[in-house]
């Protein structure tokens, strides 16, 4: 059964706003696929290794995923990975980068999807940002990865269907999600 990773229940209008709440409404209530372009300007945008791939869509908040490695993570076979984070910092990133690969839960993964990672590690001269991390990271899983998607907790959040097929295309710069209803 699909679920939906966007605007949580604390619903603040402002912040929100009318954009999210119209996506949020189509996500729960039209049979479309949902398409995610990325933008340039978001932090993540210059995390990526170059190809395609379909297979269904799971994740989400990238310290919650860890959280539940060995009780609630499931294996990540046939899937596209998507992550976001907010207030995690480099140690974080990299530690639960390291679990999740180390625990097995992303053999047979086909491709990531990386959203917005808010208020993560700034990057300081001379030292690494969490970009410089999860490209360390992705260089190493074999699979292809997009960055930039504005999917997490910015303003004006996107609403995507999880547990759905998806497809990741790199050179499109899009993440096509179909549809969580019918």
């Amino acid at each position: 059964m699909p679920g939906f990773h966007g605007p949580h229940a604390g619903w603040d209008r402002k912040y929100y706003g009318a954009a999210a709440a119209e996506r949020l409404r189509r996500a729960l209530m039209e049979p479309a696929p949902v398409i995610v372009h990325q933008d340039p300007d978001e932090t993540s945008a210059d995390v990526g290794l170059a190809g395609t791939a379909s297979g269904i869509l799971i994740g989400g908040n990238l310290a919650v995923l860890g959280r539940a490695v060995g009780w609630a993570c499931p294996s990540f076979a046939g899937c596209i990975l998507v992550i976001e984070a907010i207030d995690m910092f480099i140690g974080q990133i990299d530690a639960t980068l390291t679990q999740l690969r180390r625990s097995g839960v992303l053999d047979g993964l086909r491709g990531v999807a990386v959203g917005q990672f808010i208020r993560s590690a700034d990057s300081k001269r001379g030292k690494w940002s969490f970009v410089d991390v999860l490209n360390d990271h992705f260089r190493g899983w074999g699979v292809p990865v997009l960055g930039g998607l504005p999917i997490g907790h910015g303003p004006h959040p996107l609403t995507i269907p999880l547990g759905t097929e998806a497809t990741l295309d790199t050179a499109a710069r899009t993440l096509t999600i179909e549809p969580g209803v019918r």
